[in-house]
């Protein structure tokens, strides 16, 4: 019977902490694509003009 002794007890935390990292990184880029996007597709407000003859 053969007993391999491999020293797995890092593995759960840098795959945490590999998707904490990646879930930050999609959520800055979500959140900067709509705070940017939002600023380029402001329209102008209509205006009024009253003229009297």
């Amino acid at each position: 019977m053969k007993i391999f002794n491999r020293n797995e007890e890092a593995v759960s935390p840098v795959i945490g902490v590999i998707l904490m990292v990646a879930i930050t990184v999609i959520l800055a880029a979500v959140i900067a694509a709509f705070v940017f996007g939002l600023g380029g597709q402001q329209v102008a407000a209509p205006t009024v003009s009253i003229t009297a003859a």
